[in-house]
């Protein structure tokens, strides 16, 4: 069988790795990517692909979906996103079913990897829910309980496997980490005690988080599935977008597959608000436990900002998130008392210039558009030239370390307090059981 995997955000990768790597009766004539342009966007590497496939795999532009599926003699398209709107999912497989072949969706339980060790994971009905707050403190009160937690993260952005370019998939802690490259261990947050591993061969992370852990926590991204099989599952929800907790694939998978639903943001969100995502998650998947939490932005080194003008640096993903914004960094602003938040606007440069372009709302913020070299270049440009006499740094990054900035910073970042934290330690100590 002839398949195409459509898909972005390393889901596709992970499919493809742990389905049809190694399945001789299967061969994997390409993937696709929505987020390149007409034409060969590199190769999924042979140090991946694996011996089947000794010349790598070909990444090809989804929006010539049709033509691959004609040209490649594709005899079934497989689907793996890792968010996308429900609507979309059907507009996709329209194109498939019109190109004249089948449209596939995997259990997802089936890419799922088992681990020896207690397995709990963190995933979101939406982007931008509250994962990252949630994992930190989970990990938190792990260690607080003398155990050794293992992070395992989802691939944070999309891979470029261009010819030109090297492997570099994603910042981990201040690391980039090559797709060839073994599983990389990186400090997690400044959290004695707790490891981030990450890359794309999964099967090979979880064998080397299981070496140095009693327990590993799953970060995904986006709204996306676990990768590994979690004793207990934990799905954040966003009240402040709380019509949309529904609308989004795999999110819905997740939120009725969920063992526990959490949501967040309460101290943002109206009773009503709450009241929606409390009704939808009783209808879908009734069996869940149901807990709430505030997310306050935690301000670090705010002295270095008050009283002063500021800019204020966050992930562009934040400027996608429409009912997000502001993000952290401009509510740290106004916490800490900065006198004034500079646009960064008039001193873009180069790929900042086509953002702010799709943006024009954002022009309070920088935003970050990744971390390779020349996305740091014109960051790094666009900072120095913004005359601020302080900066609040809003991403998962250590931007001092990443761009050597000399003035005064301080970090911004959600938080989640659980308002029955008593609760949600019991589950905790239930799977670890």
């Amino acid at each position: 069988m002839r398949i195409l995997i459509v898909g972005t955000a390393g889901r596709d990768f992970h499919v493809f790795n742990t389905l049809y790597r190694d399945d001789p009766a299967v061969t994997v004539v390409a993937f696709t990517s929505a987020e390149v342009g007409s034409g060969p966007s590199g190769r999924y590497p042979a140090c991946l692909a694996g011996p089947r496939y000794p010349d790598g795999i070909p990444i090809l532009p989804e929006a010539d979906l049709s033509e691959i599926v004609s040209s490649q003699a594709v005899d079934q398209v497989v689907f793996a996103y890792s968010e996308i709107g429900c609507a979309e999912v059907a507009a996709v497989a329209a194109r498939v079913l019109a190109a004249g072949t089948d449209f596939h969706l995997v259990n997802p339980r089936r890419c799922m990897l088992p681990s020896a060790r207690p397995v709990i994971a963190v995933t979101a009905a939406r982007s931008g829910a509250g994962k990252s707050p949630t994992v930190r403190y989970l990990a938190e009160l792990l260690t607080g309980w003398g155990l050794r937690v293992a992070v395992v993260r989802h691939p944070l952005r999309a891979q470029s496997f261009a010819p030109d370019r090297e492997h570099a998939v994603a910042l981990i802690d201040d690391a980039m980490i090559d797709a060839c490259a073994a599983p990389v261990r990186e400090p997690f947050d400044g959290l004695p005690g707790t490891t981030v591993y990450s890359g794309l061969d999964f099967g090979a992370i979880v064998t080397a988080a299981e070496a140095e852990a009693d327990v590993i926590l799953w970060d995904g991204a986006g709204s996306d599935l676990p990768f590994l099989r979690a004793g207990l599952h934990i799905v954040v929800t966003d009240p402040l977008r709380a019509e949309e907790s529904s609308e989004y694939f795999p999110g819905e998978v997740g939120l009725r597959m969920a063992d526990v639903v959490l949501v967040s943001k309460c101290d943002a969100a109206s009773a009503e608000q709450v009241a929606i995502i409390e009704r939808t998650v009783r209808a879908v998947n009734p069996g869940a436990v149901l807990l709430t939490a505030d997310s306050p932005v935690v301000v670090e080194e705010g002295a270095n900002a008050s009283g002063r003008t500021v800019v204020v640096v966050e992930e562009e993903l934040t400027l996608s998130l429409g009912a997000l914004r502001p993000g952290a960094g401009v509510e740290a602003a106004h916490l800490v008392g900065a006198s004034g938040i500079l646009s960064p606007l008039p001193q873009a440069v180069g790929r900042l210039v086509d953002v702010y372009a799709r943006h024009p709302e954002a022009h309070s913020v920088l935003p970050v558009m990744g971390y390779g070299p020349d996305d740091l270049r014109d960051l790094k440009a666009t900072l120095e030239a913004t005359p601020s006499e302080a900066v609040i740094d809003a991403t998962r990054a250590d931007l001092v370390r990443l761009l050597g900035i000399t003035r005064p910073v301080a970090r911004a970042a959600y938080a989640i307090r659980p308002h029955d934290p008593e609760r949600l330690a019991g589950l905790l100590r239930s799977a670890l059981r």
